[in-house]
């Protein structure tokens, strides 16, 4: 049996840094496993939360355990659970913040977490657990831009993409952040042309993913070339990953032929590069920025005729076709080497005390990689 207790980072109120405390193991429940936690990924959002809880997740009880990304060994699982056993090598995304859950035994930053069956995917013997960390939130937040009938609506990915030359393209704008390195996969696997824009250091690493085309995003000329990249094709879709980057979407959306969408997981201004002592005034101000910069771009799509819709990556497990997405494509696609992890996990550090430092180290700006907490001396069965 496993023990009735371990150890995760609470975060007890907003703007508080996170606590190490003893946390009760919870038995997994109907459609449900247990993971012994072995490597956890930072991304943004547990930073946003952490200092902006109380606006940006205004549900969310206290204390909370965060974390989105976890690796590990599946320690039971849940009645109904046909998929798992014991013992089985597991990504997944972790729904503790999210409202439908909103419970700290869902939050990836402990020992032992409770994973939805339907968003985790066993993961090949030869994949390091801090490597397939980078995943879970990034692969369902491209999914969910891509696929979900609110945002893009592209056709599905297949762990097998259809051969001919693709007569439509997509525009993943952040291709080397971590959302666009699966978004580039993503949509090369549903049979796109990929156009990437990134800095020109980060053009081999879109490439490899699948990328046909790569435009320097800070190049004067960038709408011109993304328009010649396209050679004819039709724009399907959108993607912006970049801050600050949606009006020069929108232009993109409204100068090529295709259905002018853009769907955005993205802001008008930062809200990860504060240090969580800053004062509330300070983010609040932030945050009053941010909403002046949604209303000029909504503003600006209208008169360009471009719909934008803004992701919230989760909800993708929501929707039937994505409630299997990590059973029917990222499993197989990961065991045939289809679909590849990407960027390259940063290790921040070992042990949960490791993840203060980590998220630290987020706020201060990491380029093409994934900031990952290692966690080999989680308490064994």
């Amino acid at each position: 049996m496993p023990p009735s207790t371990h150890h995760a980072a609470w975060l007890r109120a907003p703007r508080q840094a996170l606590a190490l405390g003893e946390a009760a193991s919870t038995p997994p429940g109907p459609g449900e496993i247990l993971v012994q936690n072995r490597a956890i990924a930072i991304n943004p959002f547990d930073g946003i939360v952490q200092s902006l809880g109380s606006v940006v997740t205004p549900w969310l009880r206290y204390p909370a355990v965060l974390g989105s990304d976890l690796c590990g060994e599946v320690v039971a699982v849940g009645p109904g659970v046909s998929r798992f056993a014991p013992g089985d090598r597991v990504v997944g995304l972790a729904l503790g913040v999210e409202k439908t859950a909103n419970r700290g035994a869902e939050g990836a930053f402990q020992e032992r977490v409770i994973l939805r069956e339907a968003c985790a995917a066993r993961i090949p013997p030869e994949l390091a657990f801090e490597q397939a960390a980078v995943l879970p939130l990034a692969f369902a937040t491209a999914a969910c831009g891509l696929f979900l009938a609110r945002h893009l609506g592209l056709r599905h990915p297949s762990v097998a993409p259809p051969g001919q030359a693709p007569d439509e393209a997509v525009l993943v704008w952040g291709a080397s952040t971590s959302v666009g390195s699966c978004a580039v996969q993503l949509a090369a696997a549903a049979g796109y042309a990929v156009i990437a824009t990134c800095s020109a250091r980060q053009f081999e690493h879109a490439r490899r993913l699948g990328a046909g085309a790569c435009v320097d995003y800070r190049d004067p000329a960038a709408l011109e070339r993304i328009v010649q990249a396209l050679d004819g094709r039709r724009l399907a879709g959108v993607l912006c990953l970049a801050v600050g980057a949606a009006g020069a979407c929108i232009d993109v959306a409204a100068r090529c032929p295709g259905p002018r969408k853009v769907a955005m997981a993205s802001t008008p201004v930062s809200l990860v590069d504060a240090p969580l002592d800053r004062q509330l005034g300070w983010k609040l101000r932030r945050l009053a920025r941010m909403g002046l910069g949604f209303a000029r771009l909504a503003l600006r799509a209208r008169r360009s005729g471009v719909g934008t819709s803004a992701i919230w990556g989760s909800s993708v497990v929501e929707d039937p076709w994505g409630s299997r997405l990590f059973e029917d494509f990222l499993e197989p696609a990961l065991a045939s080497g289809s679909f590849r992890p990407a960027p390259q996990p940063l290790v921040a550090g070992s042990g949960l005390a490791a993840i203060p430092e980590a998220m630290a180290m987020l706020r201060q700006g990491v380029s093409a990689r994934k900031v990952v907490v290692s966690l080999p001396g989680a308490r064994p069965d």
